[in-house]
């Protein structure tokens, strides 16, 4: 199954990363690396970038790894060329172009025929929709509301919250057989989706700052006919999984 392989190559690549930043801290403690490899390679930014390089072994997140990279890459800058400069300055910049990046980079992708876009931006009152389509495509940027899916085959979608954030009621939805996979972007802000307890979700999200959890009283076994895969990044923000 895709999914299975695609989180053995993320495992596969985190541990060569493991490897590589053991040995190269085991030949800094030896006294082969003549500079502090430590400070650069414990860091948080460095952190970005390695969360990055994860990412990108998932097809359907190369996108969030790139910006990740990209990120780490920019706080490092300054650093790198005895540039000093406070990353209060620095840090809302690299934000906006990364959500830009983004932005830009999801709406370039082809959405299937078949797909239910909504857009909430600068909206704080209550939007209700109805859709019954088996592709969603969900934008809320200083914004939100709440979309109801009834699809018979539901085969997943795009789901992106800045500054915002969405109620997505899923009730009446029923997964694909064929496979679900739900991409997500959280970006200071939040998706709450209210499925069914009988759904077996498997999150892949990568969280920074932020979280995924899943609230529902779920039975002793879930239907594995019913799988919804989730993926995508959620920084400074959550999504939170409900149920009646």
């Amino acid at each position: 199954m895709e999914t299975k392989n695609t989180s053995l190559d993320r495992r596969l690549v985190t541990g060569l990363l493991l490897i590589l930043a053991g040995g190269l801290l085991l030949l800094d403690t030896l006294g082969f690396i003549s500079f502090d490899l430590r400070h650069y390679l414990i860091s948080w930014k460095t952190l970005l970038i390695f969360i990055g390089l994860i990412t990108l072994s998932s097809h359907e997140s190369r996108t969030t790894g790139y910006i990740l990279i990209g990120l780490g890459v920019i706080f490092w800058i300054p650093e790198l060329f005895d540039y000093r400069i406070r990353l209060s300055t620095i840090l809302w910049p690299a934000i906006l172009i990364g959500i830009g990046l983004v932005i830009i980079t999801r709406r370039g992708q082809k959405s299937p025929d078949r797909t239910e876009k909504t857009f909430k931006a600068f909206s704080g009152g209550e939007t209700i929709n109805e859709s019954s389509q088996d592709y969603v495509e969900d934008t809320a940027i200083f914004g939100g509301g709440n979309t109801k899916f009834i699809s018979p085959n539901f085969r997943g979608g795009k789901l992106t919250a800045i500054f915002g954030g969405s109620d997505l009621n899923m009730m009446s939805a029923v997964p694909s057989k064929d496979g679900c996979v739900i991409d997500v972007l959280v970006i200071f802000g939040g998706n709450n989706m209210i499925v069914p307890d009988d759904w077996q979700v498997k999150s892949e999200i990568v969280s920074i700052f932020g979280g995924f959890s899943d609230k529902r009283m779920l039975p002793a076994n879930p239907n594995p006919e019913k799988l919804v895969v989730l993926k995508g990044l959620v920084l400074f923000g959550g999504v939170e999984l409900k149920s009646y």
